[in-house]
């Protein structure tokens, strides 16, 4: 059964100018464009002053996410995971597709081809479903393997970078894939996900009832906190749709909150 979604958003046309613009609800849009590797976007949805363009209500508490081309897979707990369409054009909008029942799912990635879904259970085991078709998911298998985990890589395929939940954030040199070096680590924080931005100087980590830090890491073996960002209800899973610039946050019982990556990190080095 489908259940739409509703976003209370509305729409910003592109033709109105070259600026942000003031609501009477006190939120903006932003016409700017945003670089994201060779590919330039356009905000194009009224946002809050942090950058926020709305909040993807679901039932149940969003524990972790994982995003693709146009789906979005939330982790739930008890309740499984729900996999939702979702939808770009006058207002962003959500559908929920189907959802997997029967695993208590902490963690959610994808596999690089998108054709898997890697989900954690409560004890760690590691459930592998079939997501060639998102409308009829199919569970694999259960593995003990490490074939799942929370880290991203530089663009260049020289560092890792490893959430380690309440042991922080650990820093890989891999530029000899077969021989990897633990350079740094970064334990001010918890560290339960993490996206890099901005040509990859700076990274995001989700850090639980704290929110959000933000750290530069123009220099990868040596990252430095530059702010926390508080967000209500906290968060444990952060993905990033590069191809919009679009930051999603699970959020709790709060849902999946959506946010204009470069407006976040504009706010954040302000503050």
């Amino acid at each position: 059964m489908k259940l739409i979604i509703s976003v209370a958003l509305a729409a910003f046309l592109l033709g109105c100018g070259g600026g942000g613009t003031e609501t009477s609800s006190g939120t903006s849009t932003d016409n700017s464009k945003i670089t994201n590797g060779d590919k330039e976007t356009q905000n194009v949805y009224q946002t809050d002053e942090n950058g926020q363009i709305t909040t993807i209500k679901l039932s149940g508490s969003s524990e972790d996410i994982a995003v693709s081309k146009d789906a979005l897979f939330v982790a739930k707990g008890k309740d499984g995971i729900d996999i939702v369409k979702i939808g770009y054009n006058d207002a962003i909008s959500s559908e929920l597709i189907t959802a997997i029942d029967g695993i208590n799912a902490k963690s959610v990635s994808l596999s690089e081809d998108g054709k898997e879904l890697y989900v954690v259970n409560e004890e760690g085991f590691v459930n592998v479903i079939n997501i060639s078709n998102i409308s009829n998911p199919i569970k694999d298998r259960v593995t003990t393997q490490q074939e799942f985990k929370k880290e991203v890589t530089t663009s260049d395929k020289m560092y890792k970078f490893v959430p380690r939940g309440k042991n922080g954030l650990e820093i890989y040199n891999i530029s000899n894939p077969s021989n990897e070096v633990l350079e740094s680590k970064f334990n001010k924080a918890n560290a339960y996900d993490v996206v890099l931005a901005d040509a990859d100087t700076k990274a995001l980590i989700a850090s639980g009832v704290t929110g959000m830090h933000l750290l530069d890491i123009t220099t990868p073996s040596s990252p430095n906190m530059v702010v926390r960002f508080s967000v209500d209800g906290g968060t444990k899973g952060l993905s990033l749709d590069k191809e919009k610039g679009l930051l999603f946050v699970a959020n709790g019982d709060k849902g999946v909150l959506v946010y204009y990556l470069n407006m976040i990190l504009d706010k954040l080095t302000k503050m």
